[in-house]
Order: C-alpha cells, then structure tokens, then sequence
C-alpha cells in the first residue's frame, strides 16, 4: 500500500509533465511545490488552482496533421503521386482518419468514419506500397501501385491495388482536380 507522500509525489510529478506543453504556448502553468524529507520523498505538495484551459477537440487538433507530423504539403502536389501515399500511409499509422480522408477525391466520397472502420482497431496497420506506374487517358493522369495492409491484432493481411487519379493541366480544371488524389483502392484478404 502507498503512503500518502508517495501518491502526492506521483500526483506532483504527473501534474508537472502534463502542463510543460503549455510553456510553448506562452501560458503560465500551475505551479508545483514539493519538499522532501531525510529520505527523498515528498512529504507536501502544493498544488495552485490551474487557471481553466481552453477547450481543445483532440480530433480538431489531429485533423490539423500537427499531432501526427503529416507532410500537409503533399495534399497540395501535383508532381509525385508517391509523396500522397507516403501521407496517407502515415496519417492511417497514427489513426488521423480526418486527414486521410482529405487524401481521397471528393467523388470517392471517403468519410473518416469509413476509414476507422476499416483500419482502426487496437493497433495501428502497417501499409506498405510498392511502386506504381503512370498512364495518362482523357485529361487525366493515373498513378496504379500495389498496396498491402498488415494488422498486429490478428485481422487478415489485405494486398491489391491503390490508384490516383489528378486532371492533367486541363484549363478550367479545379485545385481539387489538378492535385493528385486517391480515387480506388482494391484490396482483398489474404
């Protein structure tokens, strides 16, 4: 059983590593005290009321790629179709299924919710895809490569195909349609 000064240690400590983040945003974080006795450990922590912090929507701030890292740029690329897969790889790794989708065409009507149900789960796929070929047709350019899905939780393995689509510098064309985005995948169990 622990003794007090060593639950208020821990409630010290775990206080003190949640509020450094918010050194970086220029607030002044609830100060902590501690003093310890002859064998170090804490026997008074004193802890300021925190000042209310602001409402932050944890899927808002994902949404943002700034949690995940995600290369932001590439929803914008119109040169290489490989640096989309790379973002969307890693935005399905790290579970930003808002982000993902936004790597989809609007015609493919891709939601988040379709994407957590398809990739989501106790842990994170592994996705991993090959190099593909381009081939232009009506104004368009498509970008074909396999893909292959892998899941630590025991779901099956998926292997097939991804393919992007972008307008080839059509006049009239959209920002939308002038990036490369995904349009299909095909992909069966294994």
């Amino acid at each position: 059983m622990r003794t007090n000064a060593a639950v208020r240690a821990m409630l010290a400590t775990a206080l003190s590593g949640s509020v450094l983040p918010l050194a970086a945003c220029n607030s002044n974080p609830p100060a902590a005290e501690a003093s310890a006795d002859a064998t170090g450990d804490a026997t008074d922590v004193l802890i300021d009321a925190p000042a209310p912090l602001p409402s932050v929507d944890a899927s808002a701030a994902a949404s943002a790629g700034i949690a995940a890292g995600l290369d932001m740029g590439a929803l914008t690329e119109r040169r290489d179709p490989e640096r989309v897969l790379r973002y969307y790889a890693n935005a399905l790794r790290v579970g930003d299924w808002v982000d993902a989708a936004r790597a989809w065409s609007l015609d493919a009507q891709m939601t988040p919710e379709k994407l957590k149900g398809e990739f989501g789960g106790q842990t994170s796929p592994k996705i991993a895809v090959g190099k593909g070929d381009t081939e232009g047709a009506a104004g368009s350019l498509y970008y074909e490569a396999p893909i292959v899905v892998d899941f630590a939780d025991g779901r099956p393995s998926k292997r097939g195909t991804i393919v992007l689509r972008r307008v080839n510098d059509v006049p009239g064309a959209s920002e939308e349609q002038l990036n490369w985005r995904i349009e299909r995948t095909s992909t069966l169990v294994q």
